[in-house]
């Protein structure tokens, strides 16, 4: 199950769609143990990125943002009906808020210091890198091709911890 929150913030209040991202977390919990909040405004990597989710593991529930606030709103619903994701990415160019500033944001809230945070962008950019470790997060730039793609998201779903507290393994 995925969550398109761009589309449903332009519909619904804030307060709305938290309610409504609780529901369908506690919802699909039973099924899906661990949450990854991804934050992109490209819709066709967002697709690319599910479509891998599904072919490497179907344990996994993908919550999306098209942008950094969007992500740090789904965060805090997240976090308070108790469901903290077991990582979040970001691509670093994004509207309204992008990765880099989000990132700052999340480093900065004692509440999500233990959420392992990857970067996954276009950027081949050393100081977006240096930038990224230097807020505990890992880069990684966006693969070419299907196959690379595929082995990329592997990679990043593994630095979730299903059954144990969040420990940034990025770090």
């Amino acid at each position: 199950m995925c969550l398109v929150a761009d589309s449903l913030y332009a519909v619904f209040p804030a307060a709305v769609l938290n309610s409504w991202v609780e529901i369908q977390v506690m919802m699909s919990n039973a099924i899906k143990q661990n949450i990854i909040l991804w934050a992109d405004d490209d819709a066709d990597d967002l697709f690319l990125v599910k479509e891998a989710v599904e072919n490497i593991a179907d344990s996994f529930q993908i919550v999306e943002a098209s942008n950094g606030r969007q992500a740090l709103d789904l965060l805090h619903s997240l976090e308070s009906s108790s469901h903290l994701p077991c990582l979040v990415v970001l691509d670093i160019n994004m509207p309204v808020m992008n990765g880099k500033e989000t990132l700052a944001v999340l480093r900065k809230d004692d509440r999500y210091k233990s959420v392992p945070v990857a970067v996954f962008t276009t950027s081949t950019s050393e100081k977006d890198r240096l930038y990224c470790e230097r807020l505990g997060a890992q880069m990684f730039s966006k693969p070419h091709t299907y196959r690379s793609f595929e082995k990329m998201i592997g990679k990043l779903i593994s630095f979730c911890k299903p059954g144990k507290e969040n420990i940034s393994a990025l770090q």
